[in-house]
């Protein structure tokens, strides 16, 4: 069974590598953040732990960044892997009305005439981006079309969630295996390309446990995962200087802005003198 709210990698002598994340608070934490009903609650949840199951490169801290262009109501929903430990995200429109969540009605909000964007970010490499065109199928099956097609490396990725009576995450979690170059490729196959998916939480012999168990894999890495934003006050006075100049002229209209981050919420307030500071700062002279 996943550790709750933690990652994990695997790596078994058959050359079959596992990352494992559990991110249930995390995604409730988002589910708040955002005020999420259930449909667009348990997108987000398995979009979070997509993102944290796609930084495999833990010993250097690999950071993923996922645009996903749903095609439906949700709009672009961002999500954010980083520091191996960390995630965050949030959709467009968090306040569009959907149906109550039911697995078959998934794929209708995640993948209609959607395009997947993956950044990743790496100790060893430049930031490059990838992508891929969105046929029907639930985010786990998005993700397994995207590693396919752009890493064109075996793979296979399984992503669940529970609700509670009132329509929360109470658990969400997932993981993805691949197939490592010299890896047996024929038990690949007799493990995950069966049709029938393992059981993430239980502990029998077709559960991801009993799997872990039985295959002898060796435990690479692990970390506690949970939300946490980047936005900071110095993050808001770079954004905004990047602004054309007729913009930060009507900033100054008004005695004070309040910039909301969309990923936590969180309000900050600017009066407009520590804007005309911010904007002297970069002109070296007047505003």
């Amino acid at each position: 069974m996943p550790v709750l709210n933690s990652i994990e990698h695997y790596l078994s002598t058959d050359g079959i590598r596992i990352t494992l994340a559990d991110v249930s608070d995390a995604a409730r934490e988002a589910q708040d953040i955002h005020q999420l009903q259930s449909m667009a609650a348990v997108i987000m949840g398995k979009i979070l732990t997509a993102s944290a199951i796609l930084a495999m490169d833990f010993k250097n801290h690999e950071g993923v960044s996922l645009k996903w262009v749903t095609g439906s109501p949700l709009g672009t929903i961002h999500s954010d892997a980083y520091e191996g430990r960390y995630v965050r995200g949030f959709p467009d429109h968090p306040e569009c009305s959907l149906p109550d969540y039911s697995p078959d009605k998934e794929s209708d909000f995640v993948s209609c005439s959607g395009k997947l964007f993956v950044t990743r970010y790496s100790l060893l490499k430049q930031p490059y981006v990838s992508a891929v065109n969105l046929s029907k199928g639930d985010v786990a099956e998005c993700i397994s079309e995207y590693i396919n097609a752009s890493d064109q490396t075996l793979s296979h990725v399984e992503i669940e969630t529970k609700l509670d009576k009132t329509g929360h995450i109470s658990r969400c979690s997932g993981f993805i295996a691949q197939l490592m170059p010299e890896g047996n490729k024929e038990l690949f196959h007799k493990l995950f390309e069966t049709g029938e998916k393992l059981d993430l939480w239980g502990e029998g012999d077709h559960s991801l446990t009993g799997l872990l168990r039985k295959e002898d894999y060796i435990l690479l890495g692990k970390a506690d995962i949970s939300y946490r934003c980047t936005c900071s006050e110095d993050r808001i006075k770079n954004s905004l200087l990047g602004l054309p100049v007729d913009e930060q002229q009507s900033l100054l209209d008004d005695e004070k802005i309040e910039v909301v981050c969309h990923y936590c919420g969180k309000k900050y307030h600017i009066s407009r003198e520590t804007l005309k500071k911010w904007f002297q700062e970069k002109k070296g002279g007047n505003v």
